[in-house]
């Protein structure tokens, strides 16, 4: 909910059940403040959970028939604890209005009758808190701000220099076509600027700890045990059977066909380690199927296609009804700080850097009405020979930044 407006002024919301006070109260401030009135608990609520005001402080009378000031307050505090809440009440509910204070459910109480010096001079003390706490909370939240657009470009810059020093064939190149479809995916920025900005001041001083053994818990998981799909010994796979069977066991395991498959032919085989393309199209459907809202399925397409001249094997994966935040879950660069990314999300990155390995590509557009493609060429020969490039290109580096500063650039508007 929409709380502190800078381009409104600021309201005082009084409430009393009996109008003679309402109407004393706004004759007193109403030519000083924008005065608000309500004659009972609930019509208060209705006023402050519509969003329709600028309320910064609410008074509110402890004895109403229905509901106390008291839990009015407590709902407010729960619900917009950037207001000032105050009680006014007469001596005899005193115990109850300290008891409130020190709860925390109040700033202030004030006894009945009004004195007029000393509540105006209460309001304008709650007024200016009121002032100073959400100008201290703007400035907060774009520190916030610059701090995570901050993580996200040190995380591409990691992930860069980390594809480097990895043991495939074609890491670097892989690794930068999964950061930019990562950056340009626009459907992701409402789902990443929400969970990052769960991240508090407090928690600052962890993070650099944290992003440390982040990068390097990401770095075993991406080097041990490392998946090559190299044809080796005359090795070769029927792609259709692999993709086939990937499927079935996702389908019995979630009790529901999630996935289904089509090819141009019943058997289309590749060069390639069987056992290593079966892991390999495991770890890459295993996530997808997950992606889609209850009662959608993956569509996997099978087909041949020319990759510069070379027969190669084309793979479409295309999800409908595909729920963004789904999908961010598993990759690597947006997992939330101080969060551990699933186990998936560097499974996911292992099999796009196996297929890079063996001369592959996988690609993701941008997600378009909760369509989600994904699409793996395979060539037909697998390159077993590739030479590892050991370094990201610079031009490599300035189109990641590009991209960038446009995914900075949408999360700044939604913020706004």
């Amino acid at each position: 909910m929409e709380s502190f407006r800078t381009d409104q002024p600021v309201e005082i919301l009084i409430v009393d059940d009996e109008p003679q006070a309402v109407k004393y109260f706004k004759k007193a401030f109403g030519t000083k403040y924008d005065v608000l009135t309500a004659t009972s608990a609930d019509e208060a609520e209705t006023l402050i959970l519509s969003g329709d005001h600028n309320i910064g402080l609410v008074i509110s009378d402890q004895r109403m028939p229905g509901r106390s000031g008291v839990s009015l307050l407590n709902r407010i505090r729960n619900e917009r604890p950037d207001i000032i809440r105050m009680l006014t009440t007469a001596y005899a509910d005193l115990d109850s209005a300290i008891d409130a204070v020190n709860k925390g459910e109040i700033l202030r109480y004030i006894s009945k009758p009004w004195d007029l010096r000393v509540l105006e001079a209460e309001i304008e003390q709650a007024i200016t808190f009121y002032l100073l706490k959400n100008e201290y909370d703007m400035l907060l939240r774009d520190k916030l701000s610059a701090l995570h657009r901050t993580l996200l470009r040190d995380r591409m810059n990691d992930l860069a220099m980390l594809s480097g020093l990895l043991p495939y064939n074609n890491a670097p190149l892989t690794m930068y076509h999964y950061l930019k479809d990562a950056v340009s995916e626009t459907a992701w920025r409402p789902s990443a600027q929400k969970l990052w900005s769960q991240l508090r001041i407090r928690d600052h001083w962890r993070i650099p700890v944290e992003e440390t053994q982040r990068t390097i818990d990401l770095s075993e998981a991406l080097k041990t045990t490392t998946l090559h799909a190299d044809a080796g010994s005359g090795k070769s796979v029927d792609l259709v059977s692999v993709i086939a069977g990937c499927a079935d066991a996702i389908n019995r395991e979630l009790g529901a066909q999630h996935i289904c498959v089509n090819a141009d032919q019943s058997e289309m085989v590749i060069d390639a380690d069987p056992a290593a393309m079966r892991e390999i199209m495991s770890l890459l459907m295993e996530p997808m199927s997950l992606w889609p809202a209850a009662g959608s399925t993956v569509l996997v397409n099978v087909r041949n296609e020319s990759e510069d001249g070379t027969a190669a094997l084309g793979i479409d994966f295309e999800l409908r009804n595909c729920e963004p935040q789904r999908a961010m879950q598993d990759c690597v660069l947006f997992t939330p700080p101080l969060h551990v990314a699933p186990k998936r999300a560097s499974d996911y990155l292992k099999a796009s850097l196996a297929i890079g390995h063996i001369g592959g590509k996988i690609s993701s557009p941008p997600m378009e009405n909760g369509f989600k493609r994904v699409h793996v060429s395979l060539p037909v020969r697998t390159k077993t020979d590739g030479k590892k490039i050991e370094s990201v290109p610079k031009q490599w580096l300035q189109d990641l930044s590009d991209e960038y500063e446009k995914w900075v650039l949408g999360t700044l508007d939604i913020a706004a």
